[in-house]
């Protein structure tokens, strides 16, 4: 039997393949081949689904989080809070910008930060929080928001694994200022290539976004706003996306359905990170007292896996940032280990990793 991957975005149903063949068709006929119909036509339909006020197309999910910072235009130098397991992204936004990231811890079980982890590394100087909503599941937010508005801090929603996620009816990434979006393949919702979006409560930070993603014109040929870049959704990814958004409920449903069944088949020690209720299931995290044991049991079997995210952002180099204790964060990243997780696993497929969950013979 073929080894189960950790990831297949060219797996498709017959009906989301047409779609997005039709979808390229039309654009490879009509054009135009960026910007255009196709970006405006997706950026409202994303923005009445997710329940956004405005959202703006961009050129990747990380220059998302650049541009979301940079239209909340904060003092050069400014700080920025971002979670220690955030892989990455927030921090290196900030850095791109002259922005300076401060860690924060996260809390183990929802893997964002509490209040108390956020005045923990509050300083002088700081401007703007992100919260990152990983692996599918939504970080608590009303507390933060409260205490970030007196404060007087921005906040930022990373939203790149949590399309569709909605907790009492209210889509992830509409508490804050802005919220980013990644429409990488392996995302809930994937484009064919790369693709972004940003998503504001105040028309005016949309305003400003759109002149930034192209070179910060104010009409063709003269820049008028400093920052600016060529950051632009493609016109064949919009309508891809487009084509895919209709789909997104449904593999999402599939993701929460794959996602019990390992959290059925799970050792007592071991517990499925996030909500069983309002996950979306981005990635299917085992929180395992003994990650190295499991991980080699579903190699074994035939199972490929991946761990998200093995490195804590302090602990990178090219960010420059100083050592920082965060234990809850550093507890986590040492037990978590991500399962294969994607709508078109087979039924078969599914039976299989569970049972090497259980350690029975596969």
């Amino acid at each position: 039997m073929n080894r189960i991957p950790s990831a297949a975005p060219t797996r498709l149903g017959p009906d989301e393949a047409d779609a997005i063949r039709a979808a390229i068709e039309r654009v490879l006929q009509d054009g135009p081949w960026i910007l255009g119909d196709h970006v405006d036509r997706f950026e409202d339909e994303f923005a009445a689904f997710t329940g956004h006020q405005e959202v703006v197309g961009v050129g990747n999910g990380t220059e998302a989080l650049v541009l979301a910072l940079a239209a909340l235009d904060l003092a050069p130098g400014a700080g920025v809070l971002v979670a220690a397991v955030e892989g990455g992204y927030a921090a290196t936004a900030a850095r791109s910008l002259g922005l300076e990231p401060r860690v924060m811890d996260v809390d183990p079980q929802t893997l964002g930060p509490t209040v108390e982890h956020a005045q923990a590394a509050d300083a002088p100087g700081v401007e703007a929080i992100v919260v990152t909503h990983l692996h599918g599941d939504a970080v608590p937010s009303a507390l933060l928001d409260e205490w970030r508005r007196g404060r007087g801090l921005a906040m930022v929603e990373d939203c790149a694994q949590a399309h569709g996620l909605r907790v009492e009816g209210r889509h992830a990434g509409t508490t804050g200022d802005a919220a980013t979006y990644s429409f990488y393949p392996t995302k809930n919702l994937g484009a064919v290539g790369d693709g972004g979006a940003v998503a504001f409560t105040d028309p005016r930070h949309a305003d400003r976004t759109r002149r930034l993603r192209q070179y910060g014109w104010g009409e063709r040929y003269r820049v008028e706003l400093r920052g600016g870049r060529n950051s632009r959704l493609d016109s064949l990814q919009a309508a891809v996306l487009s084509a895919r958004l209709p789909f997104l409920d449904t593999r999402n449903a599939r993701r929460r359905a794959i996602s019990a069944s390992y959290r059925a088949a799970l050792a007592p020690a071991d517990r499925l990170h996030g909500d069983a209720a309002t996950t979306v299931a981005h990635h299917a995290v085992v929180v395992s007292h003994d990650v190295a044991q499991l991980r080699r049991r579903l190699d074994d079997a035939g199972v490929d896996t991946a761990v998200h995210y093995p490195y804590l952002v302090q602990e990178m180099p090219g960010l420059g940032l100083p050592a920082v204790d965060t234990p809850g964060a550093a507890w986590v990243r040492d037990r978590m280990l991500s399962l294969p997780s994607f709508p078109e696993l087979a039924d078969d497929e599914v039976d299989l990793v569970c049972r090497a969950l259980t350690g029975l013979p596969a």
